[in-house]
């Protein structure tokens, strides 16, 4: 009887690790997933920027750098009003996004910007009736307004990140499927070794439903944190995408843990269903 119930005790141990196991690598697995269909993607990037206010704040942004460099060098403040062209910026974002992504050089092209500001300013000089142009002077004024347009464009501290991004984009994927063949793995074990197959399942959905669970609350608990509401980065554009990214990053893992937490209610009615007729 001893052995009898030591062997018993010592599987309910190893499926109890075996259910912990499982709970972790749906954890993992649902939080790399995340990853890998947001910061690692490049079309998430630019949809998440096309349905925020990104543009509009760093056209404002740009504007007001402008319009501070044209009034320290004599321009009226009107010169740069309207100057900025949203489709150009966001023509140059795009680009930058795209070369970030395929592990190209971070430069940015501003020929057009220039073109249009070599264009503004012979105008502007002729209107003005204005003689005696220093040319040197318009050439620094013209340096100075192309590096901050080229400043502007370019995403604080993706620089510093693309190298992870490019060479750990791969590995994500094969550590979703490693994971999830492991989790499938343990639920065939379960099931396998389990002469009574309502307990297996009872294993699977507790696995199933902590996993959900924990992946609703911690979101939930930034939510409401409001953590996320006062994030402040250099710029509002640059507040507003992180802001946008985290707030989407966190609710793709809210709509993960509905669909484990369905499977695992699933689960658990089949489990109820199977006990029946076992008792029968």
């Amino acid at each position: 009887m001893k052995k009898i119930f030591k062997k018993l005790s010592i599987k309910k141990v190893l499926y109890a690790i075996l259910t912990f196991i499982l709970a972790l690598c749906l954890v993992f697995g649902s939080l790399i997933t995340v990853l890998r269909i947001t910061f690692f993607n490049a079309n998430f990037l630019s949809d998440t920027l096309n349905s925020s206010q990104y543009y509009k704040d760093l056209c404002v942004e740009i504007t007001d750098n402008l319009t501070d460099l044209g009034d320290a060098s004599g321009l009226d403040k009107s010169f740069f009003e309207g100057f900025v062209s949203e489709v150009l910026v966001r023509e140059d974002v795009q680009t930058y996004i795209t070369n970030f992504y395929e592990g190209k050089p971070l430069k940015i092209n501003t020929s057009k910007f220039d073109e249009s500001l070599q264009n503004a300013l012979t105008k502007y000089i002729k209107t003005h009736h204005i003689k005696n142009v220093n040319e040197e002077n318009l050439e620094y004024f013209s340096a100075k307004a192309s590096k901050i347009y080229s400043n502007s464009i370019k995403i604080k501290y993706f620089s510093a990140i693309q190298d992870l991004i490019i060479n750990n984009a791969g590995l994500l994927t094969v550590l979703i499927v490693i994971l999830a063949l492991i989790s499938a793995a343990i639920c065939v074990i379960l099931i396998a070794t389990n002469e009574w197959k309502h307990k297996a399942l009872r294993y699977i959905y507790t696995a199933i439903s902590s996993a959900g669970l924990f992946l609703l609350i911690l979101p939930i608990c930034i939510f409401a944190s409001g953590v996320i509401e006062h994030i402040a980065i250099l710029s509002r554009s640059l507040s507003d995408m992180y802001t946008s990214i985290l707030s989407t990053v966190l609710s793709d893992m809210i709509v993960i843990s509905i669909v484990l937490i369905v499977v695992a209610v699933a689960i658990w009615v089949i489990h109820i269903r199977v006990r029946k007729k076992s008792a029968v």
